[in-house]
């Protein structure tokens, strides 16, 4: 069983812009498995979007959440459903999703999604979406250099998750 697309409506708006020349340093994903009584945000957008979870890989999100002044969010539940945003600012939960060279639309669109539900999670109703673009440091393969932020502010509009959770099997 797949989530209908629909379940989770939002307006997105675009905040800001920024060309940058930032050093982020590369860290290993640390995938985080819940029991078969919750689902991740990450577990129910995948599954909207049909992708499969990246278990190994590298991220750039503690180095982009230091350069924006935000602070390291923990893990919420509501209904069953858990995750930890990327980063919480100014009590507004939000999501970091960067990519090599050129922005993925199905990875920025998980990444929308993923912050949607977030404000849902924290009952704030918005939520914050940035997106890195960088290159790899040809001097040192263990860092990126960003080129680009962009700042979203994500309205979530309608969320129907709850009628689908007990349908879906872990």
């Amino acid at each position: 069983m797949r989530f209908p697309s629909n379940t989770i409506e939002y307006q997105l708006y675009k905040i800001a812009s920024f060309r940058v020349n930032y050093k982020a340093k590369f860290e290993k994903i640390n995938y985080t498995k819940y029991n078969d009584f919750y689902y991740s945000v990450s577990e129910i957008v995948n599954n909207i979007l049909g992708i499969k979870e990246i278990n190994i890989g590298i991220k750039l999100e503690n180095s982009i959440r230091e350069f924006i002044n935000a602070e390291q969010a923990y893990t919420v539940c509501k209904d069953n459903i858990c995750g930890p945003p990327d980063f919480i600012k100014d009590y507004i939960p939000g999501e970091i999703k960067s990519f090599l060279k050129e922005i993925d639309p199905t990875f920025e669109k998980k990444g929308l999604l993923q912050a949607a539900l977030y404000a849902w999670l924290y009952e704030t109703k918005r939520a914050s979406f940035v997106s890195a673009i960088y290159d790899i440091d040809p001097n040192d393969g263990d860092y990126a250099i960003v080129k680009r932020i962009d700042f979203y502010n994500v309205i979530a509009t309608r969320i129907t998750i709850k009628k689908y959770l007990h349908m879906v099997v872990a």
